[in-house]
């Protein structure tokens, strides 16, 4: 999981970083840039910190992304029943892009997490 933070991380500074160098405007940077960067440095703070504390530092992380996952998913949500969800736009391109991206960092999580509990329930049984 440490590896899939990192990655999951660098995913949403370069979607960040590109949608700051594509925004135009002051109220686009906050569209475009803002929640790549801000959950993406988010996440590689908790991905650093789980080097040291692994199950508190990848649970921040998972946390994080969880957050990531519902505020895409709410902006999208608005726009698809409003009915003016557009891929041309840019930052409805972005906001998809951070919410499959947080959806399957979240499907992996939660497949690890059930691999794990299984793992100490044999030992469990064994010992």
């Amino acid at each position: 999981m440490h590896t899939l933070s990192f990655l999951y991380a660098i995913c949403l500074l370069v979607l960040g970083l590109l949608g700051l160098m594509s925004a135009s405007e002051p109220g686009e940077v906050r569209a475009l840039g803002i929640p790549g960067l801000f959950f993406g440095g988010a996440v590689l703070f908790c991905s650093f910190f789980a080097l040291k504390e692994p199950r508190h530092g990848l649970s921040g992380a998972a946390f994080l992304v969880f957050l990531a996952f519902l505020t895409t998913a709410g902006n999208l949500a608005g726009h698809l029943t409003r009915a003016t969800f557009d891929l041309s736009h840019p930052d409805q391109r972005i906001a998809v892009a951070i919410w499959t991206a947080s959806l399957l960092y979240l499907a992996a999580a939660l497949v690890t997490w059930k691999r794990l509990r299984r793992a100490r329930a044999m030992e469990d049984l064994k010992g």
